[in-house]
């Protein structure tokens, strides 16, 4: 079994049980994603089963858990390894992946939506990262052409903001509200994609838009906005990437390329707000009438 989908303009081809089921079930979430184009990239399910167990074990230099997954990332030799696992489930899965292949093999069994999700994110990072382009942890907002993105820890903001926006100025539409992909083009074009990942919101949109400006949010009892140091929008946009990535050096170094790109091209600012609309057309005029 395989499918094969478009992601922020690269073609990935999916093959094995477990996600393609997965790709089918998931819906419209990645029905305008589908594609007969060929392949970039390929996430083949070809490991055993058995080979998760050793990797339990490695040491790893990340660990996070979320939404009952527990998940670790690590490297051995040569290649990078990626476990998540669901402990209530009792399933495990395993990515394993050498950077510049273009190919992320997987375990097969069949595990649940949340972990099968959240690995197959993991796998299209793992390929696309090396090529410029990557999931920003964010909400982003399209008007008059260009998109705007909001970072902020979760818990800031970044959907009642993207929110306010949409309800003030009726022109803008949300393009994604947890991880749209960025790439960024030797022609020095910063792009945004949609993605079938979008957190609760149920929003899966195969479109792309220039990245105009970056907005990081945190709560304050005011509203105030101001542009941010090329080394301050570094700060700002990493933590927002594939986290894991920032623990290997040879990930990083392709994480803080794109970054370098980002930040290079695009305006970044620091918005201290309330969730009011106030807030919203703060940055709104900043965004769109600062020449």
């Amino acid at each position: 079994m395989m499918k094969k989908i478009k992601i922020a303009g690269f073609v990935i081809g999916i093959s094995g049980d477990n996600f393609c089921r997965f790709i089918a079930s998931a819906g419209r979430a990645f029905g305008d994603f589908l594609t007969d184009e060929d392949a970039d990239f390929s996430v083949t399910e070809d490991l055993p089963d058995a080979s998760v167990a050793p990797y339990m074990n490695e040491k790893a230099l990340y660990e996070i858990s979320f939404e009952g997954i527990g998940c670790r990332f690590g490297r051995c030799g040569g290649q990078i390894w990626f476990t998540s696992d669901d402990k209530a489930a009792s399933e495990s899965h395993l990515l394993l992946w050498r950077p510049g292949d273009t190919t992320v093999h997987a375990t097969s069994s069949i595990c649940s939506p949340t972990l099968t999700r959240f690995a197959l994110w993991m796998a299209v990072n793992m390929l696309l990262v090396g090529r410029k382009c990557a999931a920003v942890h964010s909400s982003v907002n399209v008007s008059g052409g260009s998109a705007v993105m909001c970072l902020g820890e979760s818990g800031t903001g970044k959907s009642t903001h993207t929110r306010l926006l949409r309800e003030n100025y009726p022109d803008s539409f949300l393009l994604n509200d947890d991880s749209p992909f960025v790439r960024a083009f030797e022609d020095g074009r910063i792009m945004v994609y949609g993605s079938p990942w979008s957190g609760k919101t149920p929003c899966y949109k195969q479109l792309a838009f220039p990245l105009k400006a970056v907005i990081r949010l945190s709560q304050a009892p005011y509203n105030r906005i101001r542009a941010l140091s090329p080394l301050q929008a570094i700060g700002a946009v990493q933590p927002s990437l594939p986290p894991a990535f920032n623990y290997d050096d040879e990930m990083s170094d392709m994480s803080c390329a794109l970054v370098s790109d980002i930040v290079s091209k695009v305006r970044f600012y620091h918005l201290e707000c309330l969730p009011d609309d106030a807030a919203a057309r703060l940055s709104y005029s900043t965004v769109f009438d600062e020449k």
